[in-house]
């Protein structure tokens, strides 16, 4: 594989910007699945664990593992339907909301850092392959 086509200088970057934050110190241990759960929690509004691993196309036992794990971390709450007390429905507490922020910009400066150095035409090109590089990833699953 030629160099230029390496995540190393990518990830170190990245890596520089994510302990840049002191905040972050305090959530080191939160992992990239982990925060992808926190996200996905996020977007779907108080889902059940259920909703939460068909959205994460894992078994609901995988997912019932980690939600355990982020609340054992103080990052998800657990609540008991009012409706139907057999459902449960996750809520991310105020530290996971501050973890999904700080992810969110740092992604925003490590986009902002490509758009200091490509011009207009050329971020726009790259949006359009990153967009089309992610969204078949998420498709193949890496298989």
């Amino acid at each position: 594989m030629p160099a230029q086509l390496s995540f190393e200088k990518v990830d170190k970057y990245y890596q520089k910007i994510l302990t840049k934050n002191e905040k972050l110190e305090m959530y080191a241990d939160v992992s990239y699945s982990s925060f992808s759960y926190l996200v996905v929690v996020r977007s779907l509004v108080n889902p059940t664990i259920s909703e939460l691993a068909s959205a994460m196309d894992v078994k609901k036992p995988s997912a019932s593992v980690m939600v355990k794990k982020l609340v054992d971390m103080g990052l998800l709450g657990v609540e008991r339907s009012i409706s139907d007390k057999r459902v449960c429905n996750l809520t991310l507490s105020a530290e996971g909301n501050e973890v999904v922020e700080m992810g969110r910009s740092a992604e925003d400066m490590f986009f902002g850092k490509v758009g200091e150095i490509l011009d207009d035409n050329e971020f726009e090109v790259f949006s359009g392959l990153w967009e089309k590089i992610t969204s078949n990833l998420e498709e193949d699953d890496g298989k």
